[in-house]
């Protein structure tokens, strides 16, 4: 054999012990990644709680808070909440009478429209607070009513915006109001209303968010709606934040089913991703705890004016109920992402996350 043919044959010999190598040694290497993997996504679950959001539970890592408190929306009414002491909520209502009867004569009020604050109604028990009050720079036949709650450690404010042609001076305006088929009811709508506040206080109570309730009803931020047996509208968003990520959940109750599902809007997805120079990561159905749901997980770079450079950027999304979506079957998404944080998760140990956030979502026990 010549030296040539030797050196070719030495040199395929290399070869192929180098592709064995490489082709043995790329499991090991994949195997030590997911463990790496699982490992930093462990540490961060190694302790969890359950958060319940409207009428479904998840479970977070124990570090991780609600810090969404203004966003749920229960049929007419906004809620907003805040775990607070009574004496500093006692604190609160004194002071927020005084600058609703102060208002009268702040400018952009009319003074026709004094006083400001129409009424304010004692709730039993010293539970609080309803007031009737103007619009800043509206006239009052459009008004708000804002009550004060407070209840196992938290502290409400529920709002409405409500109708009241019932004054003499808007006698005219009622006229005009039910000749275009109105009903009497329909132009003042404060008595029904105050009554449904009412009962929706009457339902309302504080909590822990890891507290887990067991009576039918809807959790919100700091507290709990127990059911009356009526059907309400429900709009719940709870949204949790690290120096990492953010992880959004929303509740909507009031969507219908359809055949349009974040899968069939695929083409859409991916046409945005080309303008932005994402890709996908990954994409499919997938069902926890038995509620049938579609994820679509994007990344790609993002830049920050607290940040120099470009660095990488998570989208991921998922749906539930959406072809399903009822009542009872209330339509949820999902959002996890690092908008303007520079994590220091990779991709991988970003999806294992989401993996790890997302398999635990299931309907709370008793919920209706």
């Amino acid at each position: 054999m010549t030296t040539r043919r030797k050196y070719k044959t030495r040199s395929f010999v290399n070869l192929i012990t180098v592709t064995v190598i490489i082709f043995l040694t790329l499991p090991t290497q994949a195997t030590e990644l997911n463990k790496k993997n699982n490992a930093i996504a462990e540490t961060l679950f190694s302790h969890t709680k359950p958060q319940c959001i409207g009428r479904y539970l998840i479970d977070v890592p124990e570090s991780l808070n609600n810090k969404l408190n203004d966003m749920v929306f229960i049929d007419d009414f906004r809620i907003e909440s805040q775990r607070l002491y009574q004496p500093a909520f006692e604190q609160r209502i004194k002071l927020r009478e005084q600058e609703l009867h102060d208002s009268t004569n702040k400018p952009g009020n009319d003074p026709i429209d004094a006083p400001f604050l129409k009424e304010v109604v004692r709730l039993p028990d010293e539970k609080g607070v309803i007031f009737d009050r103007n619009e800043p720079g509206t006239p009052d036949s459009y008004r708000q009513l804002e009550a004060h709650v407070y209840s196992g450690m938290t502290a409400f404010v529920i709002t409405a915006d409500i109708r009241d042609y019932s004054a003499p001076k808007n006698k005219e305006r009622k006229s005009e109001y039910l000749s275009l088929g109105f009903t009497e009811e329909q132009s003042n709508t404060k008595p029904a209303t105050l009554s449904a506040m009412r009962s929706l206080i009457s339902r309302l109570s504080g909590r822990k968010d890891e507290d887990i309730p067991v009576d039918k009803g809807v959790c919100i931020p700091d507290g709990f709606i127990k059911d009356n047996g009526e059907t309400q509208q429900e709009k719940v968003t709870f949204s949790f934040e690290n120096m990492d990520f953010i992880f959004g959940v929303y509740m909507n109750n009031t969507y219908a089913g359809s055949n349009s599902t974040l899968l069939s809007r695929g083409e859409d997805i991916k046409e945005e991703q080309e303008k932005a120079h994402y890709h996908t990561v990954k994409y499919g159905e997938l069902q926890p705890g038995g509620i049938p749901a579609q994820e679509w997980l994007s990344a790609g770079m993002q830049e920050s004016n607290s940040i120099k450079g470009k660095f990488p950027d998570y989208d991921f999304t998922l749906y539930a109920n959406e072809t399903i979506a009822s009542p009872t079957k209330p339509w949820l998404s999902v959002e996890f992402g690092n908008t303007d944080k520079l994590s220091q998760y990779s991709e991988a140990q970003m999806v294992e996350i989401w993996d790890k956030l997302v398999s635990t979502i299931r309907y709370r026990p008793n919920a209706y």
